[in-house]
Parts: structure tokens; sequence; C-alpha cells
């Protein structure tokens, strides 16, 4: 079964413009992932990176967590934060679900095996 993941693709590259035109940070660049699926040599946007007046650089995620950081409305500090906040709470979402489907797997072995 193929996923497009072309929704994907586009929303990060959508919130990569959005980083690059209300930066309050200098946009340094674009790290991409490069995906070698059935030959196509497709470039997916990664990390954006930023640079302050200091020469700090920052790497954050094309996403909404990224382009408030950029905006300066949180701080680095405040921006990992969150997105270690949202990547547990996505692990812990995925095994409450697979730990139901479990459960629910084992009821009907016992009441039906």
């Amino acid at each position: 079964m193929c996923v497009s993941n072309n929704f994907i693709e586009l929303q990060a590259y959508e919130f990569c413009e959005k980083i690059r035109n209300d930066s309050l940070y200098k946009f340094v660049g674009v790290d991409y992932s490069r995906s070698h699926i059935n030959g196509n040599g497709l470039e997916l946007i990664n990390t954006v990176i930023l640079q302050d007046s200091d020469g700090t650089v920052y790497y954050v995620e094309p996403n909404s967590n990224g382009l408030k950081f950029a905006k300066r409305e949180i701080t680095y500090k405040e921006y990992k934060k969150l997105q270690r906040k949202e990547t547990i709470s996505a692990i812990s979402g995925f095994v409450l679900i697979i730990g139901s489907f479990g459960a629910l797997m084992a009821t009907f072995v016992r009441f039906f095996g």
C-alpha cells in the first residue's frame, strides 16, 4: 500500500516559507533529508537554520513551534521543551492505541476463542 506524503511535504514547505518571511532572525538556509523512493531523489525539508545577531545558530523544524521561535514569541529553550512535549504525547498516544488493540484482541480471544 502506497501512501502519499505530499501533504507533509507541502506543509513543511509552507512553514519554511512563513519562517523565511516572518523571522526576526537571519535565515541561513534549509537542511534537506534525501529520499530515494523508486529511484526518485526527493529533497524533503528537515530543518530550518536561523542565526541571531550574536552569531548563534539555531536549528528548528518547519512547524508551528519553529514559526513561534522565529517570530521570537518563545525562546529556544521553550521551543525545545514544546518539541519534547509533543514527541512524548505522540509516543504515549501510539502506545495507548496499541495497548488498547492488544487488550481488545485478548478479550476477543478469551470470549470467542
